[in-house]
């Protein structure tokens, strides 16, 4: 995912926003060696550590990808750009791209209300502070129908996932971090057996999730 976003011009700095726990070590020797920043804070509370990331490195306009997402769709970093200039969105959503290819856009300043707001200091499952709530402007970003795949899945949280991966990447070559959105697209078109492996596995994450979500502000 750090080659991918290395090759957008769009892209000022790349964070690797982690914990201060010790099991995150290598994610920070891993930004030495990839000569990207890194911020540590709290473990549990996402938003907190988004928030203070931001504010450590005076980012204007956040790009927030979660790491299980290698082949995210750098390619339309531009586009979401252009609606948060055309809007002034509290938070740009890109949910119509396969999961593992969207990506978000949050208002540092809008960040910030919310940390004024919340009570839950477990902020994991974070959408609902800004989309269930009147006080913030979400847009979804509109999203050509040819790169709608609701059943593809690029996003590394079960094992039939890193199995889909590893598939993926024995056949495209490794190169495939250079490889546009639509380019990995079509070639899930052409390969079928790779998009089997962990579509089932879309269903399980949806549930996981919705048992977590939670809105809480004071």
């Amino acid at each position: 995912m750090i080659q991918r976003l290395k090759l957008s011009t769009d892209v000022s700095e790349i964070i690797i926003a982690t914990s201060t726990d010790p099991q995150d070590d290598p994610l920070y020797d891993l930004s030495l060696r990839e000569n990207i920043n890194c911020f540590r804070g709290s473990e549990d509370d996402v938003l907190l550590r988004i928030h203070e990331a931001a504010k450590e490195y005076s980012i204007d306009l956040i790009v927030n990808i979660t790491a299980d997402c290698p082949l995210v769709s750098f390619d339309l970093i531009p586009q979401m750009i252009e609606c948060y200039n055309d809007t002034n969105a509290d938070l740009i959503t890109t949910f119509d791209l396969p999961h593992g290819f969207f990506f978000y856009g949050i208002k540092p300043e809008a960040l910030q209300k919310v940390i004024e707001l919340k009570e839950d200091s477990d902020t994991e499952v974070w959408g609902d502070y800004f989309i269930s709530s009147d006080r913030f402007k979400v847009v979804d970003m509109g999203i050509p129908k040819k790169y709608l795949r609701p059943n593809y899945r690029l996003s590394l949280d079960y094992p039939e996932d890193l199995e889909f991966f590893r598939s993926l990447y024995k056949e495209f070559g490794t190169a495939i971090y250079k490889a546009s959105t639509m380019e990995v697209i079509e070639f899930l078109d052409d390969h079928p057996d790779i998009v089997k492996i962990n579509e089932h596995c879309e269903q399980l994450y949806l549930d996981r999730i919705n048992k977590q979500r939670k809105t809480i502000y004071k």
